[in-house]
């Protein structure tokens, strides 16, 4: 760390944040494969390509409600000189017309009907006048494939829809869906323990006494979480070396990743990582030069990635969602950062305090009068009320004194990503 850089005088010997975050990618494993019915898959990651079955639609059916017809019967047709046909029967979608379209003959039709035999355009009801069960008037030429959809127009039967490790999305699943495939094998998603730790933390619901505060850090993680689909196991422990081992072994065995809230400091009374030790786990990495969450500690225990992420609201909030999340979603075959970003302009300088750190800082997205996205920071004395309130983080990268006013910035938006652009 440059010792000029009075700003800060601590970081000495901590890790950068983007070596930190490479080495979650580097060191989380995929926990294995399941298959699942498509329509449950919205936001899993395929864990193979996704083929089409069949083509789709399977023969020629007409796009619209009206009449199928041969081209050259009515290539002069018009408004005022409508081409006469014979009404030879009808075709419903799912059921077609068992004969087959002759000249000076026309059958109706409905939108999703196979395409009768020796017809090659559909005009549509609307220049169309049934003057009989028998006869109708044709007031519109149609050239050939007019209002026809060819078979494996959609999809083509072997066409690739989803490539491996890409997100699957609500769209591409009803694609996947008329391509004939009902089950898709996808990446399971981990089963994460989440424990808070500290002698003045209770569970939600429970009794607090004075001094003590109710477990939101954990609560929002769960939160967060769940809006990927991750299910979770909770608890609340006290701050001693027993019960956090306890606790810890206690959840080991049904877990695929363990989060820790609280005591991931270095005093004597942040106990965590010196349990960890105990239990035989590999270090990682304890500390970075990210802020906040700058105390966080990961590594692996039986094979298994463990956060411990500091209990400071603000500290575990960055902590969690630059380093845990990311790491968590890539266990589930994710490879993007699960916060989605917006380009917006500055409306204040933002200052960095070293730049040797990468800071991230709560802040507001809104709109300017010409609908232009801005973003400023979101000021509150209160850890709790900026997390509830900020809509987006702005990100000092390490290497950078400040972001000015004006600056085109790349956010983050504090909502959870499905996509995968």
């Amino acid at each position: 760390m440059d010792t000029n850089l009075t700003e800060i005088d601590e970081g000495a010997g901590y890790i950068g944040y983007q070596e930190a975050f490479n080495l979650v990618g580097t060191n989380v494993k995929k926990v294995g494969i399941e298959e699942m019915p498509l329509a449950l898959c919205t936001g899993r990651v395929a864990a193979e390509d996704l083929v089409a079955l069949v083509s789709y639609p399977s023969v020629d059916v007409s796009l619209k409600d009206g009449f199928a017809v041969r081209s050259q019967d009515v290539a002069n047709a018009s408004r005022q000189h409508p081409a006469h046909l014979r009404v030879a029967g009808a075709a419903f979608a799912g059921s077609g017309f068992g004969g087959e379209v002759t000249p000076g003959s026309a059958v109706k039709v409905c939108s999703g009907a196979p395409v009768p035999q020796g017809s090659d355009a559909i005009v549509s009801g609307e220049f169309c006048e049934e003057v009989s069960r028998q006869e109708v008037f044709i007031r519109a030429n149609a050239e050939t494939g007019r209002n026809v959809l060819r078979a494996g127009a959609e999809v083509q039967a072997g066409t690739t829809i989803t490539r491996k490790n890409e997100v699957l999305l609500p769209g591409r699943l009803g694609l996947a869906a008329a391509a004939g495939i009902n089950f898709v094998r996808v990446y399971r998603r981990p089963r994460v323990a989440v424990i808070g730790i500290g002698d003045e933390v209770v569970a939600p619901g429970g009794h607090l006494h004075p001094g003590q505060l109710y477990a939101s850090n954990l609560v929002t993680m769960v939160a967060w979480l769940t809006s990927f689909g991750i299910s979770c196991d909770t608890s609340v422990v006290r701050d001693n070396k027993s019960a956090i081992k306890r606790a810890l072994v206690n959840h080991l065995p049904n877990a695929d990743a363990i989060l820790t809230s609280g005591g991931a400091w270095s005093s004597e009374h942040d106990l965590v990582v010196k349990v960890l030790n105990e239990l035989g786990w590999q270090e990682i990495f304890h500390h970075i030069r990210m802020g906040p969450g700058k105390g966080i500690a990961f590594g692996l225990w039986s094979g298994k990635p463990v956060f411990c992420l500091p209990g400071g609201p603000a500290s575990n909030e960055m902590a969690f969602l630059q380093l845990a999340l990311p790491g968590l979603l890539r266990v589930g075959g994710e490879s993007r950062h699960p916060l989605p970003t917006v380009s917006a302009r500055l409306t204040e300088t933002v200052s960095g305090r070293n730049r040797a750190w990468t800071e991230f800082k709560d802040a507001t997205l809104t709109h300017d009068a010409e609908g232009n996205h801005v973003v400023r920071l979101y000021r509150s004395r209160s850890r709790l009320q900026a997390i509830a309130h900020a809509n987006c983080l702005i990100c000092i990268p390490e290497g950078t004194d400040s972001l000015d006013l004006g600056d085109i910035i790349s956010v983050q938006m504090l909502v959870p990503r499905l996509d995968n652009i």
